[in-house]
């Protein structure tokens, strides 16, 4: 009866229980089939552990080998395991040695813990980022500076020199635009931004990634969009449109530009999510790096001048959505890259794009005449910069101290009409200059333009979060600045 009892036991035991000799199953129970997706536990008996490849095979066997010597009992480890319908599984598996049918004999017990997996490496990704968050938004700072200072010249360049000369400018511009665009997705790394994601248009955001990225896919291949009307999902729509944009890019990349390569799109809505899957027929990424894909700086590109930052980027907007990013490849064959975003509860109108005027249609609004200006900036090249920029309406005057810029402030006559200030400066810092003001002169707290470069410290961010100011993030256009100082001006004029 109690042998009975026992066997029942283990037949219906929620973990998979496996006896093996030599690599060969002697006895699995009902949970060991199920696990590893057999009929039955029968089909297993007789048959070599192949659910496990031979790496796996000798750890394990290494492991028995040391809990036999020393009879010490080893704590689980986990297993890559692939079921007999070639799903690929972690499996987390405990053994220990005893005696079966007369002969010494391994006892595993194993359970499905995929999931568990799958949510730790989450979580240690979006520990990396924060930890990159920190570094990188020094980074972004320090390149700020000298990038706003270049951009600006630049600007202030093209407007000057004659139409037929300004080609050289423009390739100037671009790639401090580039340059800008990666520190802007460096400063991305680690950190929420202000605004929450809401409802949004997911066909718009994939059109417009569509159009982004045309002119990489055209002369590889078809792209072909294979789904009907889309309902809203939650997320910001110019960052899940990103993240399009640099999951279409790496498909295109990887078609053979000697053959007919395709990148379909198809979806599956349910009730609570929108899934988009994104399949290209091209090379294929190696089993041994798909799980790599995500970490940041990691990239395949090569010669190519891949950064390694986009597929890492991309799943921390699509997480901090409420979605996740799941990359299936086969090499060779080709790759799909799933995209889950939850459903709003409310649909929205598509948002079209507006049309970019180019820099010679977009003149700055200007400034009323005499009015005063104060810039202040700890970089001597930003300030002189900002003073040529704003000198043309205005009479402004320049400051990289700041410990004389608030004396300044205090006991200027008339008072400045609008004040530019970094918020990141040593010593005194723009954010201290602002609470002097507002405790001392409250009639000039709300001329203040501030001007960041990345780096925040939790009580600058949350000040600035409080306070009704303008902001302005390096790099800025010229346009932007002066609407910005001419807005604060009119105000308080």
């Amino acid at each position: 009866m109690a042998d009975r009892g026992f066997q029942a036991l283990v037949e219906n035991a929620p973990d998979a229980i496996v006896v093996s000799r030599d690599g060969i199953v002697l006895y699995a129970n009902a949970a060991a089939a199920t696990l590893l997706a057999y009929d039955s536990a029968e089909e297993l008996i007789g048959k070599p552990m192949t659910f496990l490849d031979a790496k796996s095979l000798d750890v394990m066997r290494r492991r028995i080998q040391q809990m036999a010597s020393t009879g010490e009992r080893l704590v689980p480890r986990e297993y890559p395991a692939r079921r007999r319908d070639g799903t690929e599984i972690t499996a987390e598996i405990a053994s220990t040695i005893i005696e079966f049918d007369g002969a010494p004999a391994v006892l595993a017990y194993a359970r499905d813990v995929t999931e568990r997996t799958r949510l730790r490496a989450q979580l240690a990704h979006t520990d990396r980022l924060a930890s990159l968050g920190i570094m990188a938004a020094g980074v972004a700072h320090e390149i700020n500076n000298p990038l706003t200072f270049a951009g600006l010249a630049a600007e202030m360049l093209q407007r000057r020199v004659p139409a037929e000369q300004t080609r050289l400018v423009s390739d100037v511009r671009e790639g401090l635009e580039r340059i800008a665009s990666i520190v802007r997705d460096l400063r991305f790394f680690g950190r929420y931004e202000d605004e929450s994601p809401g409802p949004m248009d997911l066909s718009s955001a994939i059109d417009a990634a569509e159009r982004l990225v045309s002119h990489e896919i055209k002369p590889r291949g078809s792209f072909i969009k294979d789904y009907g009307e889309l309902p809203a999902v939650l997320g910001i729509s110019r960052r899940i449109e990103q993240v399009f944009v640099n999951i279409f890019l790496n498909a295109a990349h990887a078609l053979d530009e000697r053959r007919d390569g395709r990148i379909t799109l198809s979806a599956k809505v349910t009730a609570e999510h929108v899934t988009i899957f994104v399949v290209d027929d091209g090379r294929g990424i190696a089993p041994d790096k798909v799980a790599s894909i995500f970490e940041p700086f990691f990239t395949m590109r090569g010669e190519r001048g891949g950064t390694g930052l986009g597929l890492s980027i991309c799943r921390d907007i699509v997480v901090r959505a409420g979605g996740d990013i799941v990359a299936r490849s086969t090499q060779g064959e080709g790759t799909t890259m799933e995209v889950k975003l939850l459903r709003a509860l409310r649909d929205v109108a598509p948002v079209k794009a507006s049309s970019p005027t180019s820099v010679r249609e977009a003149e700055p609004p200007a400034l009323p005449l005499r009015a005063r200006v104060l810039v202040v900036d700890d970089e001597p090249l930003i300030v002189s910069s900002l003073v040529s920029v704003l000198s043309r309406r205005a009479n402004v005057v320049g400051e990289t101290n700041a410990k004389r810029a608030l004396e300044q402030m205090l006991s200027s006559a008339p008072a400045f009409d609008a004040i530019v200030c970094d918020v990141t400066m040593p010593g005194m810092n723009g954010i201290d200059i602002h609470e002097h003001i507002v405790r001392e002169r409250p009639d000039l707290a709300a001329r203040f333009v501030f001007v960041t470069g990345g780096a925040f410290t939790t009580h600058a961010r949350e000040y600035l979060d409080r306070v009704p100011n303008a902001r302005l993030s390096k790099p800025f256009a010229v346009e932007d600045l002066v609407a910005a100082v001419d807005r604060v001006v009119k105000e308080h004029h």
